[in-house]
């Protein structure tokens, strides 16, 4: 069986089973999917400027309230939005 991406054969290495591709190295899978910029089954790069900058928005917000959880307690627990 050969990565159906680098051509090289699976066997004997870290070989996974993509779904609808088939047999491949999770080093050249990882790569496809960073160098088409995919994550978690998001395809950034098909997004639009509105969409890109919502998401941006969305995960500045979550890591500002990850930040504010730690060393604070619940009930003092409050997000801003803009």
């Amino acid at each position: 069986m050969r990565c159906n991406y680098c051509d090289k054969p699976v066997l004997g290495s870290d070989p996974i089973t993509v779904a609808g591709i088939g047999p491949a190295h999770v080093v050249c899978y990882q790569t496809r999917l960073t160098s088409e910029r995919i994550f978690n089954g998001l395809n950034i790069a098909k997004l639009d400027d509105l969409q890109l900058n919502e998401l941006s928005d969305m995960v500045l917000m979550e890591k500002n309230s990850r930040s504010i959880l730690i060393g604070a307690s619940n009930d003092e627990f409050e997000i801003e939005l803009f």
